[in-house]
């Protein structure tokens, strides 16, 4: 069995700050990535434990620095790749699990968003998370989802999928640790053994997308993969005036990211995040 690994870095259990999420911070370096590595390497030993011949792992944090999963904190059985949430059945697939996530857009949680600062996504009546969007994607079995705890209660149509609360929101800007990772490994080789809930990705149905608060959209779309280019087209217009803050340095390594940590761009870049959290939170679910 080849199961899918999404990984995220946002609803990670051991991570208490939303600095930490971000190459262009110290916390990042300090904290972050090493507990997101830590967390994606427990859950893929519990695949393998529970049957996975092989575990593939996508990293899917956008941080500044594009790789925040680096191979050799993987197990063998488990490697880093790049494909496409949406090709995965092509790619030979059999199941999906899904760890670090984070509560959608317009919830009172810890750093709240739905694949990017400001963006909302409704499909019909419903607003999705990313849970929502890579589940369907992929069309495979979902095997369970480790996560903050409004995600937890919000899942609406992805409800009965196994869940393991790894984190509690304190605020839109701070959480703490609610799972250890020897339980998020023993919840990854049970979600292995039991072969995960068949996701049934929409059809014929209404996609809206919102950028800051702004209606972007509405499209109808007969399939789910009808929704790739619509959802990166909206990424991309609600990301762009965050976009100078994290590509016009090399934040690849920790002393890159010293070197430019007093840039005013960059302190101009922690600033508006900060901002844009201030204004995140919404209903407490």
């Amino acid at each position: 069995m080849r199961v899918a690994l999404s990984a995220d870095m946002e609803g990670v259990s051991q991570l208490e700050d939303w600095r930490a999420i971000l190459a262009f911070d110290p916390a990042y370096w300090r904290e972050g990535r090493a507990q997101m590595e830590a967390e994606v390497a427990a859950a893929a030993r519990g695949l393998l434990s529970g049957g996975a011949d092989e575990v593939i792992v996508f990293d899917n944090h956008a941080s500044g620095n594009p790789v925040n999963v680096r191979p050799e904190s993987l197990p063998a059985g488990a490697r880093l790749e790049t494909w496409h949430m949406f090709d995965l059945r092509e790619r030979g697939v059999d199941a999906l699990l899904q760890v670090g996530c984070h509560s959608r857009a317009e919830l009172d949680a810890f750093v709240p968003h739905t694949y990017s600062p400001e963006l909302v996504l409704h499909v019909d009546a419903e607003p999705i998370s990313e849970s929502h969007g890579r589940a369907w994607a992929a069309d495979v079995p979902l095997l369970g989802i480790c996560g903050n705890d409004v995600h937890a209660r919000t899942l609406g149509s992805l409800d009965g999928v196994p869940y393991l609360v790894t984190q509690y929101t304190s605020s839109t800007v701070n959480a703490r640790c609610a799972a250890s990772l020897d339980e998020i490994e023993g919840f990854a080789e049970e979600a292995a053994r039991t072969g995960g809930v068949p996701v049934k990705p929409p059809e014929r149905a209404r996609l809206k997308a919102f950028v800051r608060g702004e209606p972007l959209y509405a499209l109808d779309i007969p399939r789910w993969q009808d929704a790739r280019q619509p959802i990166a087209d909206a990424m991309t217009a609600a990301v762009a005036p965050y976009l100078p803050y994290i590509t016009t340095f090399d934040l690849t390594s920790e002393d890159a990211m010293a070197a430019v940590q007093d840039e005013p761009l960059v302190r101009e870049g922690r600033n508006a995040f900060e901002a844009w959290l201030a204004r995140a939170g919404g209903d407490s679910a």
